[in-house]
């Protein structure tokens, strides 16, 4: 059974992920689409609980000594570039199309993980994620005008996958020297400081710095930031990167997919965008390669990530 955990904590991670459309675009409507305000409170959200867990002593960190500059270069992907991509283009795309696409996803990291981990899937794996991928494509088969996907918000989604893929490929390699905790503390301090600096500046050379308080007063911001800062940034992001740790990366990068189906199931259900028949067809073949692609994961998998080697336990 606790060979199953990663496997159980990139499921609840990837759930998370998935809501997380619906809350960006109640955010987003409170404070009038400005993505960098946002993003500022959101990561200075998460900064603020991951240093409380320190000051606790609830976890610890030490960069002594370390290749940090991986890390580092893991939060330039993400999420310096993919959240500011990936929350703008919630202006731009109906929540659903945004998932749809985001199934690209296993492919991509696929790649990245073959060019740059030299991690190769089994036949089975890739048979899996190749049909996940079909899926995907089954479900752009509906006209975008109709789905209300702009030509910007398409653009927007390609470079999220692209950032968000080259983000958990460097994260894998980054877990065989820090653990979880201490990759997600750094990458979330550069998205504070760097969205915070943005939004502060901006603040101050157009309008009164009181501004930047804009939003707090309202309750569908709160709880907007409640979700993405504390349980996107902290629960969900490392939830997922201790996954990326220790599961086969095929396994990994597929199963990551389940945010797509959520995502989608959330924009139709409680947002009610459109949702055509050859959608659903397409969810459902995702479905499967998912179903397929964990059912891959056995016993000669266990030893997961090859480059895992820090300790989770501190």
């Amino acid at each position: 059974m606790k060979r199953y955990l990663p496997l159980f904590a990139n499921i609840i991670s990837q759930m998370i992920f998935g809501f997380a459309y619906l809350f960006l675009k109640m955010g987003m409507a409170v404070v009038d689409q400005d993505t960098v305000k946002f993003l500022s409170f959101r990561f200075g959200l998460g900064f603020i609980a991951l240093s409380l867990l320190l000051l606790l002593g609830i976890r610890k960190a030490s960069y002594r000594g370390r290749p940090i500059r991986l890390i580092i270069l893991c939060g330039l992907f993400n999420p310096m570039i993919s959240q500011i991509l990936e929350t703008t283009s919630t202006t731009y795309a109906p929540t659903s199309q945004i998932a749809m696409y985001n199934s690209l996803l296993p492919v991509v990291m696929l790649l990245f993980s073959a060019l740059i981990n030299h991690e190769y899937p089994t036949r089975r794996q890739l048979m899996f994620v190749v049909l996940t991928t079909i899926g995907v494509f089954i479900t752009t088969l509906a006209d975008k005008s109709e789905t209300g996907l702009t030509s910007l918000g398409l653009v927007l989604i390609i470079g999220t996958i692209i950032s968000v893929s080259l983000n958990r490929v460097l994260v894998r390699r980054a877990s065989g020297e820090f653990s979880s905790f201490e990759i997600v503390y750094v990458t979330t301090a550069m998205g504070a400081a760097f969205f915070n600096a943005i939004s502060i500046g901006k603040h101050m050379m157009a309008e009164p710095i009181s501004t930047y308080l804009t939003g707090l007063s309202d309750p569908r911001f709160l709880v907007s930031l409640i979700y993405m800062g504390i349980g996107s940034c902290v629960i969900a992001f490392l939830l997922m990167t201790y996954a990326s740790a220790n599961l086969p990366f095929a396994v990994f990068s597929s199963t990551s997919t389940l945010s797509t189906v959520v995502g989608i199931l959330s924009g139709v259900f409680l947002m009610h965008e459109t949702f055509r028949p050859v959608e659903a067809l397409g969810v459902a073949v995702i479905l499967i390669g998912i179903i397929g692609v964990s059912l891959s994961y056995d016993k000669n998998d266990a030893s997961g990530n090859r480059f895992h080697k820090a300790s989770e336990t501190n």
